[in-house]
Parts: C-alpha cells; sequence; structure tokens
C-alpha cells in the first residue's frame, strides 16, 4: 500500500469503522490488518483498510471468531491471486495462439501424442506377490 493512499489516523480509522481504537490493535496483531507504519511509526489506515474493517465487522457479526476471519480472509487473497494468474494464462495462451494462428477457444483441451517411451527396468522380485 502506498502512504499516499493511507490517510487516516488510528482514532479517525477507529470512529469510521465503529470500533475502539484498541480493536484495530487486536486486529493487527492477529494479523486481520495490516495498516501502513510512518517512519515515526504512526498508524495510517487507507479507504480498502476500511472496508477490511467493514468485512471483519460483518462476519463477526455473523459469529464467525477472529482465528475464522482471518481464514476467510486468507482464502479471499489466495482467491484473487489465482483468478489473476489465470487471468494472465488465458491471456497468455490467447497471445500463443495468435502467433501461431491456432483457432482453439482457450476453455478446449487438446491431446498430445507422445511417440517416444522410457523404459523402466524390470523388478526382481525374491518371492511371488501373494494377491490374497
Amino acid at each position: 500500500m502506498s502512504k499516499s493512499n493511507a490517510v487516516y489516523i488510528i482514532s479517525v480509522a477507529a470512529e469510521l469503522a465503529g470500533v475502539h481504537p484498541q480493536t484495530l490493535r487486536i486486529y493487527e496483531r492477529k494479523g486481520l490488518i495490516e495498516p501502513f507504519r510512518t517512519p515515526g511509526g504512526t498508524r495510517r489506515y487507507s479507504d480498502e483498510d476500511l472496508e477490511r474493517l467493514g468485512l471483519i465487522q460483518e462476519l463477526t457479526a455473523d459469529g464467525v471468531n477472529l482465528e475464522g476471519v482471518r481464514r476467510i480472509l486468507e482464502l479471499q487473497a489466495d482467491n484473487n491471486r489465482l483468478r489473476g494468474q489465470v487471468d494472465r494464462l488465458r491471456r497468455l495462451l490467447g497471445e500463443a495462439q495468435s502467433r501461431t494462428g491456432a483457432d482453439m477457444h482457450p476453455t478446449q483441451t487438446f491431446r498430445v501424442n507422445v511417440t517416444q517411451r522410457r523404459n523402466l527396468p524390470d523388478i526382481v522380485r525374491d518371492r511371488p506377490f501373494d494377491e490374497s
């Protein structure tokens, strides 16, 4: 997060979020939120942080404990990261298809014929395999 987006000091962020400043400190200790820190160590919160605080408040109001909230936020971040990777891979596939002239939809699959096979050594057993 850039410091230009983090403009709210802890008391203002707490008031806007409808919580006590100590609650924000607890959320930070639990890894639920990570405010920007000035060189002097002062916490600064952004609009994005306030949105995240709103989601935390909503989840806890629905009965989710803080560890559950942390896990939900972690899964949400993973989901966003994976969606970004899928979008990137689709874009790269489209670019590759454009270069090769392939006329295939990104969701179609294709087969690759393998003509070279690897020969594995025979397994020598001291006793016959028991199939019972």
